[in-house]
């Protein structure tokens, strides 16, 4: 595992990793979890905004396994470029 892994957290929230030092330790029904800052801070804000926050975070979330799951299907093309 690369020392860029180890200085980030994966948010359980938007399903990213994040800096360590851009993350908070939150207690959810289940336990201890990390939670980013910038979550945390979208949902103190009003419906809309909340709707706005999460829908930005599918389409990033959506557009980077539509990627990966190109990368998968054609490899080679991927390497290609290089």
């Amino acid at each position: 595992m690369g020392s860029a892994m180890l200085d980030t957290v994966f948010c359980y929230h938007c399903q990213a990793r994040h800096s360590r030092d851009e993350m908070r330790q939150v207690v959810s029904k289940t336990g201890k979890r990390w939670r980013c800052a910038k979550s945390i801070a979208a949902a103190k804000n009003d419906l809309a905004a909340r709707e706005a926050f999460g829908r930005q975070v599918t389409a990033m979330n959506k557009s980077e396994a539509q990627a990966k799951i190109k990368h998968l299907l054609n490899p080679e093309r991927a390497t290609k470029g290089r």
